[in-house]
């Protein structure tokens, strides 16, 4: 009975050995896989981080880029346009002879001449500018020129601007009747018509004047001053 016992004994020593072998041995084992499964995990979470903070900074560079070149490109396009009709606007044309009505007004005579002005309307449906003197001179049928053309005072030569139905004015001055000149120089003679070139103006206007004026070859009876926009 004792031996049976004892080797009941060493049996139950030798099952119980191996079960603490056996949960050494399982205990490893889960160990093992536990940090083998972390492991991987942490890595694929960290490819993750930068993947994700690599197209961010994308995105925003090129939102950033575009907006840039958006506003510079508009602003440049804006600022060339305002430029563009600023420096480089057309200059407003002369005044054609059939854009403008030619009239006279003002006459006074005294202390051996007379004097009147030139009046220049603007007919047209655009402004138009008249800069220096007009041509004026005595003229009879067909346009025929008698005595001299009017010479040119002094004084500053304004650009005047004319819009539709403006006026621009020129003074001018004839001798009165014979004035100081004999009547062989004076040729006393009554003049149907007054020719006004506008200025820079090859085309004239005649204006109906039926006065009797010297028109001698050698009288310089006509002196004109140059287009000023007052009265």
């Amino acid at each position: 009975m004792r031996t049976r016992t004892a080797r009941h004994g060493a049996a139950a020593l030798l099952l119980a050995a191996t079960g603490i072998a056996l949960a050494a041995c399982g205990n490893s084992d889960d160990s093992s896989s536990a940090a083998s499964s972390s492991s991987p995990a942490a890595t694929a979470s960290s490819p993750a981080s930068t993947g994700s903070a690599s197209p961010t900074t994308g995105s925003s560079g090129t939102a950033s880029g575009s907006a840039t070149g958006g506003s510079a490109t508009a602003g440049g396009t804006t600022s060339d346009a305002t430029s563009g009709t600023a420096g480089g606007g057309s200059t407003v044309p002369a005044c054609a002879t059939d854009q403008l009505k030619t009239t006279t007004q003002g006459m006074t005579s005294g202390a051996g001449s007379t004097e009147f002005e030139l009046v220049f309307q603007n007919t047209g449906s655009s402004p138009c500018t008249l800069h220096g003197y007009p041509g004026v001179s005595f003229v009879k049928i067909h346009n025929t020129q008698l005595g001299k053309a009017a010479s040119r005072t002094g004084g500053a030569t304004p650009v005047v601007t004319l819009i539709p139905d403006a006026h621009a004015y020129a003074d001018v001055r004839t001798v009165n009747g014979q004035g100081g000149y004999s009547a062989a120089q004076c040729d006393l003679t009554t003049v149907p018509t007054l020719r006004v070139y506008p200025p820079n103006q090859t085309e004239s206007t005649n204006i109906p004047w039926n006065t009797e004026e010297c028109v001698g070859p050698s009288v310089q009876n006509l002196r004109v001053g140059p287009v000023h926009g007052n009265r």
